[in-house]
């Protein structure tokens, strides 16, 4: 601890290189805030809905009416399109009844923003300048404003005395340039006799407005009051008025929400008081006049242990130690990690029940995907910029690496600590097979603590490559959060999401075995992969920053920090899984006794056994290459680099082993001369490709990361430096490798695309179908013979099976399943059910997948509003 007049060191690391704590902090407040009144606007909303007695069926009334009434006279398809369009209108006016309010406590902060400045000046301070005195006086008057066009140079800054106040202090307010600060009497009189302490002050209150944190810290106290008048006070009213019974519940979900705003207040409160001394002190003179004026403030209090972050002011031996060492403010501050988890956990539920609300006939993965995405970029804009920060003190040669492993487990926490306290839709928590079987449980936050340590672990590899040649370090933290929204995203999506729907449809540990399988064929999760690897490879392939432009990681005028430099290695992590390829396309004909029995027994399924045996073979040998790969990209010290090239050339080598797989399949099923007439298998060879590729990959891919990590960790020492090639040569090799990358990434995200194609809403516009799908539509049909329950018992069960949930997207499956309900619709004694199977039939008839999947996906709705007409659950 560095006491007043001691020497400070001059090695000081720089927290002003990256986005600071204080703007990640306050991003964490408003993401809560935010997650807090969607929360309680949803509780309005089911008060609402449940004193009015409005349910869905009532909601819908008028859609349900335009579709029996038009049953028997109306066109089936524009009967059926104009049903989804009621019913698309209805969830969008509900979703905006629970989206508006927020707009209450918004405005409201606003306002009170926008409001500070008059009450900062209730006590009437006066201008410095117009402050009577002596010729002293004009000599202070002229030396405040030396320092505030030294400090702030260009701006409009005014200074102010409060002649009430006889501490030495003041204090920065104002609008976006207009700015003022307010300094005490006391403190114009100790510039008399302490002038270091006194200017040390004003450059304290002047380095708020440096560091452009005077608007966060009145608009994040206008937050606070904002959420406890607009969204807490109406939601305690209505529960007591409305819900006497559960009172106790929603106070003690308020308290636990209330408390953790309090604690995201104070903490961005606190930090923008650490970056001002850091600011105001940073050269090693003005340290120990700071060092001075923090001894003798007015605002040293004495804080019990954790009672410290309930305080908005830091107590006087953490801002000393923080001056002394402002590494502290780079390091991985837990409590950012634990609020930024708990409000991920608090805004999973809102986010995701207001999506679901809105009835846009998307697919699962589009669910999946849109609200996580979200959730995404809010978590990287605060957990990726921490870990840049905190890896920069590793960089700079000072501090101990930081543990992932302790930050994983502290951002899980917070996740499922914020789960509990929002359970907004209990029958569907994942919790309830929890508390039946906790062993479950555990397992599900190990694989979210798996997900969350592996991107940790990613994004400070990246810090480390990206940092190295940035001239621009701020603006290259700012691309890194977004391409973190789009690994992280879909991730958590499915993490929450997707195990909440697949557990309609399994049962204890069958659940974990299905969720696996999912997981391995869920396209998104497939390309964040992929991207993942492909934006720290890119790094290696970049030059040096402009000379001169180097990261400045120290205060004190302390010299550039050469940062080492990370070179990719593709050309030699492509040739284990080129030499795969290779022997899988020479010793794949090993297999075709096997293929060819299949072939001729294609009813009995051996074909397809013999086509997903070859394909094992093909992603054991991709594992094995990625195992190579390993070796001779990574390194100890370079194992995220080993998993990147590993999955980076996996991706390329996927459509090559791809059309190796589908060319010794069509040899075995056609012969040699039939052959090229085979390929497409009876769809367009694009999407057969992508469809083989996208499995392969799939398939390799996690085994493979897990194997190139070991591999890389089998070099027990660094790779040695490879010397730089000459200017000319380096050119050429960077512009060979980038193009031959972008080709291979190309064609396997072309193909991965035209298979994903359901998701993305691109569909052909005509389909072949295959014999299965003609003949599950075929089938018999008895009009009247199937009560309407007993027809929405069956489609709602089809459709929320384990088999529909693994075929979704990948081939005509899926298809068959919707022609099974077409046909088992068309016998129902329902008129309405009957002219949706007939929009089904005409749409099958026009090879229209996209209108089949929505035919089917407005056959499950009116079966839910049906069955909540005669009170079933299906």
């Amino acid at each position: 601890m560095t006491a007043a007049g001691e020497t400070v060191s001059g090695r000081r690391l720089n927290p002003f290189v990256l986005p600071s704590s204080t703007t990640s902090r306050f991003l964490i407040l408003i993401a809560a805030t935010f997650a807090g009144c969607l929360y309680l606007d949803l509780f309005m909303v089911e008060v609402w809905l449940r004193v009015a007695y409005i349910p869905e069926h009532v909601r819908h009334a008028e859609c349900l009416s335009s579709l029996r009434s038009g049953a028997r006279s109306v066109e089936p398809t524009l009967l059926v399109d104009r049903y989804g369009e009621c019913t698309a209108g209805v969830t969008a006016g509900e979703a905006l009844f629970v989206i508006v309010p927020l707009l209450v406590p918004a405005l409201l902060a606003l306002s009170l923003y926008a409001l500070h400045p008059l009450w900062a000046l209730r006590r009437g301070p006066m201008a410095l300048a117009e402050v009577s005195g002596s010729d002293a006086h004009a000599d202070l008057v002229r030396r405040f404003t030396a320092i505030v066009e030294e400090e702030v140079p260009g701006k409009n800054v005014r200074l102010l005395v409060d002649s009430g106040r006889g501490e030495v202090t003041g204090r920065a307010f104002g609008l976006p340039r207009h700015h003022a600060v307010v300094v005490s009497m006391g403190l114009v009189i100790a510039q008399a006799t302490t002038p270091a302490v006194a200017e040390a002050v004003l450059r304290h209150e002047l380095a708020h407005i440096r560091n452009r944190d005077v608007g966060i810290a009145h608009f994040t106290v206008a937050i606070w009051w904002s959420f406890l008048l607009a969204a807490c006070v109406p939601a305690l009213v209505a529960t007591a008025i409305w819900i006497p019974s559960g009172l106790p519940l929603q106070c003690a979900r308020l308290a636990v929400i209330i408390l953790v705003l309090w604690l995201a207040r104070t903490a961005v409160l606190r930090a923008r008081e650490h970056h001002a001394d850091v600011r105001a002190g940073d050269t090693v003179e003005r340290a120990e006049a700071m060092a001075e004026a923090i001894e003798a403030a007015s605002s040293n209090r004495r804080y019990w242990g954790p009672f410290r972050f309930f305080s908005s002011h830091p107590g006087r031996r953490y801002r000393m130690a923080v001056l002394n060492e402002p590494g502290r403010l780079l390091r991985l501050d837990q409590w950012e990690l634990f609020s930024a988890g708990t409000l991920a956990g608090l805004g999973m539920a809102p986010i995701y029940d207001v999506y679901w609300r809105l009835d846009t006939e998307a697919m699962v993965s589009d669910a999946l995907l849109v609200p996580g995405l979200m959730l995404g970029l809010l978590i990287s804009g605060v957990i990726v910029v921490a870990v840049w920060r905190a890896n920069t003190e590793s960089l700079a040669g000072q501090g101990p690496r930081t543990s992932l492993w302790l930050a994983a487990a502290v951002f899980t926490t917070g996740v499922i600590a914020g789960e509990y306290v929002t359970m907004v839709r209990g029958e569907l928590w994942i919790w309830t097979f929890a508390y039946v079987n906790p062993l479950l449980g555990l397992v599900y936050c190990l694989v979210l603590l798996l997900i969350i340590l592996a991107f940790l672990a990613w994004a400070r590899a990246c810090s480390s490559a990206w940092l190295a040649i940035s001239a621009r370090p701020r603006l290259t933290t700012m691309a890194a959060v977004a391409v973190s929204a789009l690994v992280i995203g879909p991730w958590l999506g499915f993490w929450f999401r997707g195990v909440m729907l697949i557990i309609q449809a399994g049962g204890t540990w069958d659940l974990l075995a299905v969720t696996l399988v999912a997981m391995a064929r869920h396209s998104p999760l497939v390309l964040t992969i992929a991207l993942a690897c492909g934006y720290l490879l890119a790094a290696g392939t970049r030059g040096r920053p402009v000379p001169g432009r180097s990261l400045r990681l120290h205060l004190d005028g302390a010299p550039p920090v050469p940062l080492r430099r990370f070179h990719t290695h593709l050309a030699r992590a492509a040739a284990p899984p080129a030499v795969a390829c290779v022997l899988m396309a020479a010793g794949g004909f090993a297999l075709h006794p096997m293929l060819t029995a299949g072939s001729r027994q294609q009813g009995t399924g051996q074909f397809l056994a013999a086509v997903y045996v070859t394909m094992g073979v093909a992603v054991g040998l991709l594992v094995l290459a990625a195992l190579v790969t390993g070796i001779v990209a990574g390194g100890r010290g370079m194992g995220s680099w080993a998993v990147a090239h590993a999955g980076l050339v996996l991706l390329g080598a996927a459509v090559p082993m791809a059309l190796v797989i589908l060319v010794h399949v069509a040899v075995a099923e056609c012969g040699w001369a039939r052959a090229g007439a085979c390929l497409g298998q009876g769809a367009p060879l694009a999407s057969t490709i992508g469809n083989y590729s996208t499995l392969t990959y799939a398939y390799a891919i996690y085994a493979a990361l897990v194997l190139a990590g070991c591999g890389s960790l089998l070099r027990a020492r660094k790779p040695p430096r490879i010397p730089e090639p000459r200017r000319g040569a380096r050119r050429a090799i960077v512009a060979a490798a980038t193009a031959t990358a972008t080709l291979a990434v190309v064609a396997g995200g072309y193909g991965i695309l035209r298979n994903w194609q359901l998701t993305l809403g691109y569909t052909p516009a005509r389909m072949t179908w295959q014999t299965s799908v003609v003949e599950a539509a075929n089938q018999p049909i008895k009009p009247g013979s199937v009560q309407g329950l007993d027809s929405c018992r069956y489609a709602r069960g089809v459709f929320a099976s384990p088999e529909a949930r693994d075929a979704l997207n990948t081939d005509q499956r899926y298809f068959m399943l919707a022609a099974q309900l077409v046909n088992r619709v068309a016998s129902s004694d329902d008129p309405a059910l009957q002219a949706m199977a007939k929009a089904g039939f005409v749409w099958f008839g026009r090879g229209r997948p996209d209108m089949v999947t929505k035919v089917v996906v407005r056959v499950l709705h009116y079966c839910t509003l049906v069955g909540g007409e005669h009170q079933v659950n299906f």
